[in-house]
């Protein structure tokens, strides 16, 4: 029998291409699929040449080590074809993440789909979200993501001191019409605290950059960018690997004041309840009770098992 495309094969690439690598508990929960089937397809789209699959990582439970899906090229050219991508957009910009961004990928992977896991379980609530890397987040004239900005503070040009967060997250109340405006930092442990030199890639740096962004106001433009009408703050999250990371973070971010709009959290607690959850030390107090993003609307919105 011959191969078909069918159109569920295309909402796959689609998902591949938005975030680059997936293990295969990542694809079928983004899918909604039972492993197996989802296992059972791809085998069949890697024989055609729509799909790679190289090396090995851990599970969301640590257990049995899955493999790594990408886009190959041909497949890139189905989204293509689809005009789902521009015919200029380079397959490195679609295709895999470098090695060593692999593991950040993973986390940033696994937190935008618990966030997701939210409108599953609190229909009211909407989820939009732009990620640093996606083929699919609009371009400034300067190549930039949308989501890129400069900040003034620090020892370099403003041109120099360009912050992109690694994903910006609007939920939307539907009953009260409330959006919340989130950016997230993923921490594997592999940036600097806070340097002598005061490098621009340090967390310290980071932290300085949203202090700005906070104060001056500069993220009401993602009013325009999401389509509401009034962003009253905004929320910065932190999801670090480690419990000994988050600790580290927490005791930078309490030494960095204001920070009370710095929210800090690791990736055992995401597991267990679910990013809306009781899981983050607002302002990097761990020894207080720990809060839900949600508030009153907190839930355990734990991912099932696949």
């Amino acid at each position: 029998m011959s191969f078909r495309l069918r159109e569920s094969d295309c909402r796959t690439f689609e998902h591949l291409a938005e975030y680059r690598i997936l293990n295969m508990t990542q694809l079928a929960a983004v899918l909604q699929k039972n492993k197996p089937a989802v296992r059972k397809r791809i085998r069949d789209l890697r024989k055609e040449g729509f799909v790679n699959v190289a090396g090995n990582e851990y599970g969301q439970n640590f257990g049995r080590p899955e493999s790594l899906l990408m886009l190959t090229e041909q497949g890139v050219d189905i989204l293509k074809g689809k005009n789902l991508i521009a015919a200029d957009v380079q397959y490195e910009n679609v295709g895999p993440v470098s090695p060593r961004l692999t593991d950040h990928q993973l986390l940033l992977n696994w937190f935008r789909i618990h966030l997701n896991q939210i409108e599953r379980v609190i229909p009211r609530l909407r989820v939009r979200s732009l990620a640093y890397n996606s083929p699919f987040v609009p371009r400034r004239p300067d190549g930039c993501a949308i989501t890129s900005d400069y900040s003034p503070i620090g020892r370099r040009t403003i041109r120099d001191a360009k912050f992109t967060p690694d994903a910006v997250f609007a939920t939307t109340d539907g009953v009260e019409g409330k959006t919340l405006l989130l950016f997230l930092e993923v921490d594997c442990g592999t940036e600097t605290l806070s340097s002598p030199q005061r490098d621009m890639k340090d967390i310290r740096q980071k932290i300085l950059n949203y202090q700005w962004y906070f104060q001056s106001l500069k993220y009401k433009r993602y009013e325009e960018i999401f389509k509401t009408s009034y962003l009253r703050g905004f929320r910065l999250l932190f999801l670090t690997k480690t419990a000994g990371r988050l600790a580290a973070l927490c005791k930078l971010t309490q030494q960095m004041q204001p920070s009370y709009f710095i929210w800090l959290t690791e990736q055992g607690r995401m597991f267990g309840d679910g990013v809306s959850g009781k899981i983050w030390a607002r302002g990097g107090n761990l020894h207080a009770t720990q809060q839900s993003l949600l508030g009153r609307l907190c839930c355990r919105a734990s991912l099932p098992l696949l």
